[in-house]
């Protein structure tokens, strides 16, 4: 940095400016001039190859010139808006008389574009060697129903599945139970659908039931919309933090330390309703590796609802109309392409404060899931296919017991219509 502000100095001193042109109040002059930056603008979170305006919320005031903002100059480093990376600007401004401003500093970082994966062609034959699945215990502290691969060479799974409706009957305090859910109290009772895997480390990934921002711009104690999330553990690279939207993080992660490693559970802002999905919706879910130790979360939108409870609450609430949903990249050790690892489609009723407790009595119910398809990721002699999730590769886990579920047999492709607690 010495040496560049060496240069800089140099550069001015060596280009002087012709005092027989100017005013004798410019060269005589001493004050620097001030360079100043918006609140929000000293980090900028882009993606490749996108365009950048890099003197954004950059102003620069003398004291005889004035507004000299289009006379700042940077050094832009090795900045490159193609390539992945974190990179330093700094910014510097002159004046007639040569006197050099204080140095701004900008951080850009680069990340990866992503888009929703393809997809892969469907392998119907017979694999060499391939692992039975076998189920596993049932976790307490919710109903719910696990279909479970083998752990064999999966390095992803996706789902297609139309959403369920609900009729939500727990809550903190009282709550009108003519409503199928109730924004103005706690549900205590809170639907989901999702993917997972575990190799090294375990991961959940898909979509619950979470508050909303209603018509009014206030936040709904109940939930209404199925919004994604993404709960992994891990012991490194993990992205904890609150949301910032100054600076383009639209994502929280919170963790609990558990021995040696985190469980983090992360979920998007809820000011960006076009993540919200509702009954009827019809959506591909993606849980994959991109690169080894490091999964994402997609969601690709298929139909959106005609449903007409769905229909009026996004024009009741003035909600966007649901948008594709791909996470950030996060931490799973031991995931790859060519490790072993056992991947699974989950529906269930989480009780709030209730996990590793018996199952509280509840009269909540999810009504037809509907999944069209399951399928797990593999390499079979040099390509990637999509496997058929079908009831050869599936152990069926319904937790606490069979009498809380109600479900058809898995299909050829891995398609099944699941209920929850079907009363």
């Amino acid at each position: 940095m010495k040496k560049f502000l060496s240069f800089v100095l140099l550069l001015l001193i060596l280009g002087g400016c012709d005092k027989n042109k100017i005013d004798k109040k410019y060269y005589e002059d001493t004050i620097p001039p001030v360079l100043q930056l918006q609140s929000g603008y000293s980090k900028v979170i882009i993606y490749e190859n996108d365009e950048i305006d890099i003197f954004g919320g950059l102003m620069a005031i003398d004291n005889l010139e004035g507004n000299i903002t289009d006379k700042i100059a940077v050094d832009k480093g090795d900045f490159d808006n193609s390539v992945v990376g974190e990179y330093q600007l700094v910014f510097y401004v002159s004046d007639l008389a040569n006197n050099v401003s204080n140095f701004i500093y900008k951080t850009i970082i680069v990340r990866r574009r992503f888009e929703i994966i393809a997809k892969y062609p469907i392998f119907n034959g017979i694999i060499e060697n391939e692992i039975s699945p076998e189920t596993e215990g049932c976790f307490k502290g919710a109903y719910y129903l696990k279909v479970l691969s083998a752990q064999d060479y999966w390095f992803g799974i996706e789902a297609e599945v139309t959403l369920p409706m609900y009729d939500i009957n727990r809550y903190e305090d009282d709550y009108q139970s003519n409503l199928p859910a109730d924004p103005n109290y706690k549900n205590m009772d809170t639907p989901s659908l999702y993917l997972g895997g575990e190799a090294q480390y375990q991961t959940d990934d898909g979509l619950a039931l979470m508050p909303v921002i209603l018509g009014n711009k206030t936040i709904s104690k109940g939930s209404l919309a199925y919004r994604p999330f993404w709960r992994y553990t891990s012991n490194k690279d993990i992205d904890e933090g609150p949301y910032d939207l100054e600076n383009e993080r639209r994502y929280s992660v919170g963790c609990t330390q558990e021995g040696a490693v985190k469980n983090c559970y992360a979920h998007w802002h809820y000011l960006d309703t076009e993540f919200y999905y509702l009954p009827g919706d019809r959506v591909r879910m993606i849980v994959v590796v991109v690169e080894t130790g490091k999964l994402q979360l997609q969601i690709e939108v298929l139909e959106k609802s005609t449903l007409e409870y769905s229909v009026n609450l996004r024009k009741e609430h003035n909600w966007k109309d649901p948008e594709n949903f791909i996470s950030p990249v996060f931490s799973s050790p031991g995931y790859g392409f060519d490790t072993k690892t056992k991947f699974k489609r989950v529906n269930a009723i989480d009780q709030l404060g209730n996990e590793k407790q018996d199952v509280i009595p509840t009269t909540t119910e999810i009504f037809e899931a509907v999944w069209h398809n399951t399928y797990l990721y593999r390499k079979i002699a040099g390509t990637v296919y999509r496997v058929p999730m079908n009831q050869a590769r599936a152990a069926v886990m319904e937790c606490p017991n069979s009498s809380y579920i109600d479900a058809s047999n898995i299909d050829e492709f891995g398609g099944q219509v699941v209920k929850l607690n079907n009363n």
